[in-house]
């Protein structure tokens, strides 16, 4: 379902420079050709901020990238961070936990917040600019999501007027035209537009967004760290700094010794074996604590409690994920090139 990009005064587009947000950008770009929209078309890219140790949250090279694939169009540029400062600053010195499914705060404070403050500038810009001052200034405000990536995605509307952001001066119209693309029509839109990618997906990553993104698969969370290590050094810091795990089924702990292991494994150094067992008993330990806080509310419930044994199979299937992801990461880079921070 496509707009009349007539109906709006202008389009913002959400672009974090990976595979979605350059289809997006493209597939827009087509539209307002094809409807001839002369309006103010404006691709926004947030900037997460820095590590301890000053290394991007992102991927090295994203701000550039969506600089280009904008300028490729005629589109005005825009980059906003959050004033009180960017992702890193926020989880150590304010939240003190983890992002989650549940609790998406990088989401809500980093990027969505930051891109309703350029909305008030730009219907500010264009208010000023057009004379408009008997009705709202409409914004298309296009977001790359899709459907493919989470079931919530998938429930949401292609096209919705922003209630919580809309006011009488403005209307805000959230669009999600990619909703029902598959990955293979996001990349068909990218070769015909002849954008360039970032350097990661060469690399084996899925998906662009933050390298470490705690919603990110297994597999490209551990070859993001294979080929970022200080990186996840930083991440590793900042999980036993909190004392909270980085995800409920995946510590930085389990991916950084997970990795230690493959590259002894992979350069045939005997202690390989040793590290392999030192990392078994991590995680067997984290597995018997969390059984020991179930058996004490089932205990709790008049349930009976779970198995030893149970805790025997939970660790070994975690290990054999840990090491399955950390082998692939491995030998997707063998040399850990990209660890340079080149994009």
């Amino acid at each position: 379902m496509n707009p009349n990009l007539h109906d709006h005064d202008l389009i913002v587009i959400n672009s974090s420079a990976g595979k979605d947000s350059m289809a997006l950008t493209a597939y827009v770009a087509r539209l307002v050709t094809a409807q001839g929209f002369t309006g103010p078309v404006v691709v926004l890219h947030n900037d997460l901020g820095v590590t301890r140790s000053g290394h991007p949250v992102e991927w090295p090279g994203v701000e550039a990238l969506a600089r280009e694939h904008a300028e490729r169009y005629g589109f005005r540029f825009e980059v906003r961070r959050r004033e009180r400062g960017g992702l890193w600053d926020q989880l150590l010195n304010e939240r003190r936990k983890w992002m989650s499914s549940a609790a998406r705060w990088c989401t809500s404070d980093q990027k969505t917040s930051q891109g309703i403050k350029l909305v008030t500038q730009l219907v500010e810009e264009f208010r000023a600019e057009a004379g408009i001052t008997s009705r709202p200034v409409r914004v298309l405000y296009a977001l790359g999501i899709r459907g493919e990536e989470s079931d919530n995605r998938a429930r949401k509307s292609i096209l919705a007027v922003d209630e919580a952001h809309s006011s009488r001066n403005r209307t805000i119209t959230r669009w999600h035209p990619i909703r029902d693309w598959t990955v293979g029509e996001v990349w068909a839109e990218i070769k015909a537009a002849g954008l360039r990618p970032h350097a990661a997906y060469s690399w084996g990553m899925s998906r662009l967004s933050c390298s470490l993104c705690v919603l990110a698969s297994p597999e490209d969370l551990f070859l993001a760290a294979w080929l970022r290590p200080e990186l996840a050094s930083d991440y590793l810091w900042a999980e036993q700094e909190l004392g909270h795990r980085f995800r409920l089924d995946l510590s930085m702990v389990e991916i950084v010794g997970g990795l230690h292991v493959a590259e002894l494994e992979q350069a045939g150094n005997p202690d390989a074996r040793t590290a392999l067992g030192a990392l078994a008993g991590v995680i067997r330990a984290v597995v018997q604590e969390q059984q020991d806080a179930k058996n004490a509310d089932r205990a709790a419930a008049g349930k009976p409690p779970f198995p030893a044994k149970r805790v025997n199979r939970r660790t070994v299937a975690q290990l054999d994920k840990v090491m399955r992801c950390a082998r692939r990461a491995v030998s997707l880079a063998p040399g850990r090139t990209p660890s340079r921070e080149a994009a």
